[in-house]
């Protein structure tokens, strides 16, 4: 634990010893200088997306070694398999949406029409984190559940419903974290584009 925050440490004092204020950004967009604060929002989105299918494959994947083995012995349950084989695909998409929330609302500030301070650049990567270490947290979790009622199902396949109704019960977190980074995002755009 202090290993990795002494190395997020590390990683941000030359972020901050970077940082600008919007007019100097201006000012260095024109000379054809990096935009830092840029940077660090798109590393944002791709992390929101990224970490956040990390959980999907994770989740979906084990969800699918469970379900190869009901299915080996009770085919007719294909379609609940595949039903709860897709509970944990849902967090890779919170994680796509907030990447697309943030390409179709800064779009003035992907092509350079505004600059962002560096301060702001990292403000919209702290948005899209919530999504990504929710996601990346529950998608896995989530496939545990699902697993085990792979299992209840075995035994009684009427029990479809209270297994994806334990299922959603994780998947809720999921979504706190993807309604977090959402309102982050909207929150931020009236502060940088006004």
């Amino acid at each position: 634990m202090k290993r990795s925050l002494i190395y997020a440490a590390a990683l941000l004092v030359p972020a901050i010893a970077l940082a600008q204020e919007p007019e100097a950004m201006e000012a260095a967009t024109h000379a054809g200088e990096v935009q830092w604060g840029l940077a660090f929002a798109l590393l944002g989105a791709a992390i929101a997306t990224f970490v956040a299918g990390i959980g999907s494959i994770l989740g979906v994947s084990m969800t699918g070694q469970a379900g190869a083995g009901l299915l080996t012995e009770k085919p007719e349950l294909a379609g609940k398999v595949i039903t709860l084989m897709v509970l944990p695909g849902s967090q890779g998409l919170y994680g796509m949406v907030i990447s697309l929330l943030f390409i179709f609302n800064y779009a003035a500030v992907i092509s350079g029409e505004v600059a962002i301070s560096l301060s702001q650049g990292i403000a919209i990567l702290a948005a899209c984190l919530p999504v990504a270490f929710s996601c990346v947290t529950s998608g896995p979790y989530q496939a545990k559940v699902c697993s085990a009622g792979m299992h209840m199902l075995a035994k009684d396949d009427k029990l479809a419903g209270r297994v994806i109704t334990m299922a959603a019960l994780v998947e809720t977190y999921a979504l706190l974290g993807f309604l977090i980074s959402f309102f982050m995002l909207n929150n931020f755009k009236v502060g940088i584009l006004g």
